[in-house]
């Protein structure tokens, strides 16, 4: 009897035991220890251990299942490096150059690609930096000192230096090199400041100079053994180096020495954002109905340029995008006074404006896509004067300024006569009483349309209109420099500055320059000369807005629209989201950003 006490005491003592291990704490602990907690199971009953291995089961569960929507609800997929995209252009690559680039469409797009300039155009921010790091303007406005990035380089591995900028614009300065940049440069000196310091010095104030420094950087060692009468002929020229996101590969020719395709590779040292796309390759055709069918035949996977007539062609390829940024160009008719006395009377002018149904010329010209414009200066651009006066379609009041003029409609005729007393002998052209104008326009499908809804809505006023076509190979040796036309309809590409002086300044309209109107008006050359000095911006935008007020009262042509710039891009292609461009190569300016490859990654 007392060994069976003893015993069930002793049971009862073990017990205690194990239960004071495992349940008390000490006075520093706020958990039980590890070695309390292995105690645990020896307290539990058999029920109590299942269910505490569920509840381990279902936390674990639980965690993984966490862990699992977690990856899945915070994996993005990122750009990487990588790919290779093929693109049509229209021409060949013969000199990509900055010194020469400006006059071919292909070498504009290659040379925006391999080179960079002090400054460049950003499709968001306008004139930003580039090379540049730092631009001071003096105060009076004649010298420009720039600060080079340190960690800039040429593909060939030199560092970019103020001898390199002082090289290349004294090139384009240089009658030798045959530069057409040169007359941008009249007049500037540019010195050294230090090793990666450049000042330049204007003999007056130019507002727009900026603008200009967008120019390549040629490097000055790679140059240094060609001489300037040889530039044009150089191996460089098809071999460039310069410092811009993509470097030379490769080329290929055919037997009569065409070249065939042109590739470039990133730039792994580029010292902005590094591009993504491994190589570009272009492949060049003779016109754009080729590059288009190159497209179909899927021998390149994109096109430079789509002109209007085939992008509903392009539009039905799904493996592309047609993408339509707007371009800083405007399509004009000018009426050329000199030429055709006629208009010279303001009513004539007016009517023929009043008559015009900008938004059925877009429609047929550009299936659409374009924008109305009633003056020189772009929305968006500096002095874009959104009040201008305007002049909308009203055919009955143009018919009835034409009839106040002495231009009388003949009962049961189409078109007004000149001179209704006028009497015709037998066999006599009555139709050279007609009041009637030629219509001249470049040999393309775009301006051809337009011209020819134009002459239709000029016909509604009596107006008889013959479209000329000339071709694009000698409009301007032709037409433009002999100022041979009395309506004019072309386009004008405005680029990154808007300063309307060359086009609209009366120094310009002689032989040789760009003002197609022959304006001339003392207080808009006043203006214009005016805006040009002006530092302050706000100053400026005010003297282009009164100039603008200007050209709309005495209406020497009719603004109609601004173009889009269709091209197409693979749809392989990512983050390709311009909504504007200064020039067809501006397609390329956030490249570095276009993407083929992904990777996962963690948010």
């Amino acid at each position: 009897m007392a060994f069976g006490k003893f015993f069930d005491n002793d049971k009862t003592s073990h017990k205690d035991l194990t239960m004071r291990q495992v349940f008390s704490l000490s006075k520093k602990r706020l958990l039980p220890s590890w070695k309390q907690w292995k105690q645990l199971p020896r307290v539990l009953t058999t029920g109590e251990r299942r269910m505490m291995n569920s509840a381990l089961s279902l936390c674990v569960l639980s965690i993984v299942a966490l862990g699992a929507w977690y990856v899945i609800t915070h994996r993005v997929e990122t750009p990487s490096i990588g790919g290779d995209y093929t693109e049509a252009l229209v021409g060949e690559p013969q000199l990509i150059n900055p010194l020469y680039a400006s006059g071919s469409d292909v070498d504009s797009d290659l040379s925006r690609l391999v080179f960079s300039g002090l400054m460049k155009w950003d499709p968001e921010l306008g004139l930003v930096n580039d090379l540049a790091t730092d631009a001071q303007v003096s105060e009076d406005g004649k010298t420009y000192t720039i600060k080079i990035r340190d960690d800039a380089k040429f593909h060939n591995g030199d560092a970019v230096r103020a001898a390199d900028v002082i090289f290349t614009i004294d090139a384009i300065q240089n009658p030798q090199y045959r530069s057409p940049l040169a007359v941008s440069f009249y007049g500037v000196t540019v010195s050294e400041v230090d090793d990666k310091t450049v000042a330049f010095t204007l003999q007056e104030p130019f507002a727009p100079f900026l603008s200009t420094l967008t120019v390549g950087i040629l490097p000055s060692n790679a140059w240094a053994d060609i001489t300037p009468r040889n530039a044009v002929l150089a191996s460089r020229n098809l071999e460039p180096i310069g410092s811009g996101p993509y470097r030379f590969s490769k080329f290929s020719k055919d037997k009569k020495g065409t070249i065939l395709s042109y590739t470039l590779e990133r730039n792994g040292d580029y010292y902005g954002d590094e591009p993504y796309i491994q190589t570009l390759t272009f492949k060049f055709y003779a016109d754009a109905q080729e590059a288009v069918q190159a497209l179909e035949n899927r021998n390149v996977e994109g096109v430079g340029f789509v002109p209007p007539d085939l992008e509903s062609e392009v539009e039905k390829n799904h493996s592309v995008v047609l993408t339509r940024p707007s371009i800083q160009r405007e399509t004009v008719l000018f009426f050329n006074q000199d030429k055709q006395a006629i208009f010279k009377q303001a009513e004539v002018r007016k009517a023929i404006a009043m008559a015009i149904n900008k938004q059925a010329v877009i429609d047929q010209a550009l299936g659409g896509h374009g924008s109305i414009i009633d003056a020189p200066i772009l929305p968006g651009m500096l002095g874009y004067h959104a009040d201008v006066a305007k002049v909308t379609q009203d055919v009955a009041a143009a018919n009835q300024l034409l009839t106040d003029a002495g231009y009388t409609l003949p009962d049961g005729a189409t078109y007004r006569v000149i001179d209704p007393k006028k009497t015709f002998a037998e066999g006599e052209d009555s139709t050279s009483n007609d009041l009637q104008f030629t219509l001249t326009t470049v040999q393309n499908t775009e301006f051809v349309k337009a011209a020819q809804t134009i002459a239709g809505q000029l016909a509604a006023i009596g107006i008889r209109v013959t479209v000329s076509t000339v071709g694009s190979d000698v409009f301007y040796a032709s037409v433009l420099e002999p100022r041979s036309y009395e309506l004019l309809l072309t386009g004008e590409l405005i680029g990154i500055d808007p300063d309307p002086y060359p086009f609209w300044h009366s120094s310009q309209a002689k032989v040789g320059g760009l003002n197609l109107a022959g304006y001339a008006n003392r207080k808009s050359d006043d203006l214009l000369e005016e805006a040009r000095i002006a530092i302050n911006a706000d100053d400026r935008a005010g003297k282009y807005r009164e100039f603008q007020d200007l050209l709309a009262q005495d209406l020497p042509a009719v603004f109609l629209y601004q173009s889009t710039y269709s091209y197409a891009v693979s749809n392989k292609v990512n983050d390709v989201n311009i909504e504007h461009v200064a020039t067809p190569s501006d397609r390329f300016a956030d490249v570095v950003s276009w993407y083929i490859k992904t990777k996962k990654t963690l948010k």
